[in-house]
């Protein structure tokens, strides 16, 4: 039996499991250098909450996420105002608990990036 490269990808991606994080707040924080002002909103399946009021550079916004169910992926999206909208990296999966997780959002109006900042290091 041959098996090819992608189909143990396939399989491999699978099994791997997704980030889950305990907290029930999402934040996105502007961050200095960032050419827009922005909006953030957070995305579940068929799920999503509405655009947050507009933040500046150098600011965070935060939105609840206890109506997402804990097991249940999530991305969180940033708007910048008068540009384009992005997914933040990674999308997790939900874990209900106190605090909150921060994404960093960054770019140009028409070239916006959103991560974790564990995910700049990797």
């Amino acid at each position: 039996m041959k098996i090819f490269p992608a189909t143990l990808v396939c399989i491999g991606l699978a099994i791997i499991p997704m980030q889950s994080y305990a907290a029930d707040n999402a934040c996105v924080s502007l961050m200095v250098g960032a050419g827009y002002a922005a909006k953030m909103r957070v995305v579940s399946g068929s799920f999503s909450t509405d655009w947050s009021n507009s933040f500046a550079i150098g600011h965070t916004e935060c939105q609840n996420i206890k109506s997402v169910p804990d097991g249940q992926k999530y991305t969180v999206q940033v708007h910048a105002i008068l540009g384009k909208t992005a997914d933040c990296t990674p999308s997790i999966a939900q874990s209900s608990g106190p605090g909150s997780i921060t994404w960093q959002a960054t770019g140009t109006t028409l070239n916006v990036h959103c991560v974790m900042p564990t995910e700049r290091t990797k």
